[in-house]
């Protein structure tokens, strides 16, 4: 009869001794419930429905039939698959992308998407990009877009979500694109185009236009409203990285930098953006679980006659500060600092989390104070592939500024594709 060895006892690995966790100690409650909303949201919301659906996708070869899908040609060349964007506050659009590798020459890459939802909101964007070498590509790209969604709250610092309204907008623009890639990950952009903006009556989510508030004299005109007008520009962006690229971007230093004149082809104005961000990353495990802090700004000046459409102005929403939707938030400048943490939980599928103070002020950050700060905080997770489109869900809320209280005033939620071209 066969009998079982005693339990051996647990063996020290690193040398350091096993002395049983105090787990009654009551310092170790203080982090347990400061970090017990991120565990909760990861565990429940991301890491187990999650897991669950990725273990019953490997089981079943999802990921072969997805990619056996939506590829096509000689070597799964040509990839195409349809789009959709919920942004809760914004109007939905699906549509269609395509990308092609080598397409009428070796390293010719051409990008499509289209996206529509009626023609109350229509996006198109085209890109040829033609690589060189390793190191130099140049690329042309052509964007139509007409939106009737566009959000107005008012400029500067202290706009409350009572001054809610919405204007329409087209735009047409095309332009050239130079890349020249520097060591470590880092390139150099030199822009050139033209584009074309036209005012439209904004209509959505029950809001009222910008028109409407206008006309009650509720608000005050922004400057360009209504002026259409095309301008030419040139840009240059310079990108550092130490860090190594996505899909595995890891720890290290960044930092980018950007100057943009433009000159109005039919008025006596011209006008130039300027800005920048810096930051550093810690892979705190070795295995991209990241954590990341970084500071950013935007400037736009007038070079010549007296009016910068509005339109011109940096914004605030989205991407700096991800709780509050694209364009909440507008002045002649505008200063962010954001502090994110992001870790894998599937091939091509990364979890983040942010957390952004910052607010838009007056030239040259007048008016900047503490206390006129806002705060951003959201979860999600987006796939971390190469392709330009990506798939992102996203839960953030916006608060109003400190010295109104700090208390939400901006729940977003988002689902569906981003564009990265």
């Amino acid at each position: 009869m066969a009998h079982a060895d005693p339990k051996r006892e647990v063996p020290d690995y690193d040398g350091r001794g096993n002395p049983d966790a105090e787990g009654g100690s009551w310092p170790l409650w203080i982090p347990r419930v400061v970090l017990s909303p991120l565990y909760v949201v990861n565990e429940f919301v991301l890491r187990r429905p999650l897991g669950a659906l990725v273990r019953h996708a490997e089981r079943e070869r999802w990921a072969d039939t997805v990619v056996n899908l939506f590829t096509f040609g000689k070597g799964g060349r040509n990839v195409m698959f349809p789009t959709a964007l919920f942004d809760f506050g914004l109007l939905p659009s699906v549509g269609f992308y395509y990308a092609g590798v080598d397409v009428f020459a070796t390293g010719n890459t051409m990008s499509f998407h289209a996206a529509t939802w009626g023609p109350k909101w229509v996006n198109v964007t085209m890109a040829d990009r033609y690589t060189i070498d390793p190191e130099d590509s140049v690329q042309a790209r052509f964007e139509l877009k007409r939106s009737v969604d566009n959000l107005f709250f008012g400029i500067g610092p202290d706009i409350t979500s009572d001054g809610r309204s919405r204007y329409g907008l087209g735009r047409v623009e095309g332009s050239l694109r130079y890349r020249r890639g520097v060591p470590s990950h880092s390139h150099v952009d030199v822009e050139a185009g033209v584009h074309r903006f036209n005012f439209i009556e904004g209509n959505c989510c029950d809001d009222p236009s910008l028109d409407q508030r206008l006309s009650r004299r509720e608000v005050e005109r922004p400057p360009g409203y209504r002026e259409t007008y095309s301008s030419a520009f040139a840009k240059l962006e310079t990108t550092f990285e130490t860090r190594r690229p996505r899909p595995e971007p890891g720890g290290g230093l960044f930092a980018h930098a950007m100057v943009q004149p433009s000159f109005d082809l039919e008025n006596a104005r011209s006008w130039i953006a300027y800005g920048g961000s810096a930051g550093a990353a810690v892979d705190l495990t070795g295995h991209r679980r990241t954590l990341r802090f970084q500071l950013g700004f935007d400037f736009v000046d007038s070079m010549s006659g007296d009016t910068i459409p509005f339109i011109e102005y940096p914004m605030l929403g989205g991407v700096g500060m991800p709780g509050f939707l694209p364009g909440w938030m507008t002045d002649r400048s505008t200063a962010v600092a954001q502090l994110g943490y992001s870790w894998p939980i599937w091939l091509g599928l990364d979890a983040q989390t942010r957390l952004s103070i910052g607010n838009a002020f007056g030239e040259h950050l007048d008016g900047f104070a503490a206390r006129r700060l806002r705060l951003s905080g959201d979860v999600g997770f987006s796939t971390s592939s190469g392709y330009d489109q990506g798939f992102e869900v996203l839960v953030g809320v916006g608060t109003e500024t400190f010295e109104q209280g700090a208390g939400i005033t901006s729940v977003r939620v988002t689902l569906g594709s981003r564009r990265g071209f």
